[in-house]
């Protein structure tokens, strides 16, 4: 098994100043989907980002296969305590599981605002609650990166996904559910009109307990929209509503 680290998915630290943002990659893609998202952020708002690896990704879906979503959560969480030795203000956001993972951190600790991309934190797959069982039959299946509709743009990540490592993402989801009227900051959340991995459970699960959600559509991207034809959207959003918080 290759446990070295791809380039593109190790840990990105860029611009400075004393707000901080914690953005965090997706279940089985890596930090080279937000990338761009942090590099805006930081750019526009004289911002510290911190987009940390996961734990498991950018090296193969077998070292996935051994991690958990504790494990995951840990990074994000160490990712917030770096930046709240140097600065006063504290962002978090994510893409897809990543932004289960910022919802976790904002429930745990006290974020000034939550950005979400695609958020995921439940599924009307059939099959994701018997993936508890059926990891110790099947042990990967095949992969759901690259859910990109701007022609050309690929996303880096596994082409097979571990059941296991499913599973697990299935117990962060249920923790996020159950705490979410814990998340006292204020949340946008930007939402594809066509989105080929996340179904609307996950979308109609946020607003149904935080109502006061901004939501933002997206109508040209598909699920990766951090490096879809809405990008733009997203970093000029994204930066007013750090901006006005």
């Amino acid at each position: 098994m290759d446990t070295r680290i791809w380039p593109e998915a190790e840990t990105l630290r860029v611009g400075d100043g004393t707000v901080g943002v914690v953005l965090s990659h997706g279940f089985t893609g890596s930090v080279m989907s937000v990338a761009p998202w942090a590099h805006a952020i930081a750019d526009r708002c004289d911002a510290r980002v911190v987009a940390p690896r996961l734990a498991g990704h950018g090296t193969s879906w077998q070292d996935l296969a051994t991690t958990h979503w504790s494990d995951w959560y840990a990074d994000v969480e160490a990712a917030w305590r770096e930046l709240t030795e140097s600065c006063d203000t504290i962002f978090v956001g994510g893409l897809s599981m990543g932004g289960a993972l910022a919802l976790r951190l904002a429930q745990e600790h006290p974020v000034a605002g939550v950005l979400l991309v695609n958020p995921a934190i439940a599924s009307r797959n059939r099959l994701l609650p018997f993936s508890g069982v059926l990891r110790h039959v099947i042990k990967s299946q095949p992969g759901v990166v690259s859910d990109i509709r701007k022609e050309g743009v690929e996303e880096l990540g596994y082409d097979r996904l571990s059941v296991a490592a499913a599973w697990s993402m299935t117990r962060l989801w249920k923790q996020v559910r159950a705490n979410l009227s814990r998340v006292r900051a204020p949340i946008i959340l930007f939402r594809s009109d066509v989105d080929h991995v996340v179904d609307d459970s996950s979308h109609e699960a946020l607003l149904r307990a935080l109502p006061s959600t901004e939501v933002v559509p997206l109508h040209d991207s598909y699920h990766v929209a951090t490096l879809d034809n809405d990008a733009e959207l997203i970093f000029e959003r994204s930066a007013h509503f750090i901006g006005q918080a």
